[in-house]
């Protein structure tokens, strides 16, 4: 017989969600059980257990990193009923509302976990929670103007927005959120500067900028943003004439910009300007989205962890997943609203 044949399916507790139970007693024919964690008392023949347990391996399957294969191994249950239990919360999706009348910082960001498939997620990062997010195929200025009406009538107090420098998202939270702070993510901003350049620019003017572009990373005080717009605004004289130079292809006579990427990198800094120091007069406003670009990452490791999945349920998985994660944050926080 093989291991796998060898393993007794393990009760859990429907109170506290322990495998840590022993026999104790039966009554009227049926065998009782003690949880060794909380000391619960329950029958196996109980609806709910059975119903419970399905929906704890469910959330292991979902939050976790664990396979059917190895959930199968670990609870008895065999793979193609397991498959069909997850198929079943697969073809429904959780909802809930975070109710709180705390002022949040607003996080908005987008990731593509297909070619047309975009998740967009709204994120109060001062409460480390998702409070909404949208399923769609690109991002739209109208959806998300849309979404962020929403956010408004709901009553959230938005008292800071930070994004990356989509046009999109830009003119959405300048429609709806007009007077709210805003924050340019600083780690977009260096990116793209960055990858206009490359690593190693051959020209000194070119250095200098990369070298002023890195050092946004280092400034957190009033003093340092004086400094580095000081840097920048001599930088920037000095080398105008150098940035919009001009060549002329001879046999076309069609004019070219001879440093067009490090003009297309200037032009990009210099549209961010506005909003890129914001954190430094509104303290509380994040500076980067990196909170949700690690959030997206984690995302995306589990789809390709459970690689396989019906397309039709992805959207599902993701919604399941973003429930999860919210449940487990009000757990540490101690806030049992919102489901």
């Amino acid at each position: 017989m093989s291991d796998k044949a060898k393993i007794r399916r393990r009760l859990r507790c429907p109170k506290c969600g322990s495998l840590d139970n022993i026999k104790w007693g039966a009554r009227s024919g049926v065998q009782r059980y003690k949880c060794g964690e909380c000391g619960h008392m329950f029958s196996a023949r109980r609806k709910e257990i059975t119903s419970s347990n399905r929906f704890i391996w469910f959330k292991k399957w979902v939050s976790g990193r664990m396979t059917i294969d190895e959930i199968a191994d670990r609870s008895g249950y065999s793979t193609r009923q397991l498959h069909r239990w997850f198929d079943e919360y697969l073809d429904t999706s959780p909802s809930w509302t975070m109710n709180t009348s705390k002022p949040i910082y607003l996080l908005i960001d987008g990731t593509y976990y297909s070619d047309d498939h975009c998740l967009i997620v709204y994120r109060a990062e001062n409460l480390k929670r998702t409070i909404f997010y949208r399923f769609t195929t690109h991002e739209d200025d109208d959806e998300i103007a849309s979404d962020l009406i929403n956010i408004r009538d709901l009553g959230y107090d938005v008292i800071g927005i930070t994004t990356d420098g989509g046009d999109n998202i830009v003119r959405a939270v300048q429609y709806v959120f007009p007077d709210v702070p805003r924050q340019r993510c600083v780690v977009h901003v260096q990116r793209e500067c960055l990858a206009q350049i490359t690593q190693r620019p051959r020209s000194p003017e070119a250095r200098l900028f990369r070298n002023m572009v890195q050092q946004l990373s280092i400034v957190r005080t009033v003093n340092d943003k004086l400094w580095w717009l000081n840097v920048y605004s001599g930088w920037a004289e000095e080398n105008k004439e150098y940035i919009f130079q001009k060549g002329v292809i001879y046999y076309s006579h069609q004019e070219y910009y001879v440093h067009n990427d490090l003009r297309k990198a200037y032009i990009h800094l210099k549209r961010a300007l506005p909003n890129l120091f914001t954190y430094i007069d509104y303290p509380g406003i994040p500076k980067t989205t990196n909170a949700l670009e690690a959030f997206f990452g984690h995302i995306k490791d589990q789809i390709r962890s459970h690689r396989g999945l019906a397309e039709s349920r992805v959207d599902n998985f993701i919604k399941w997943f973003l429930f999860f994660n919210d449940e487990r944050k009000r757990m540490e926080t101690g806030d049992a609203a919102g489901m």
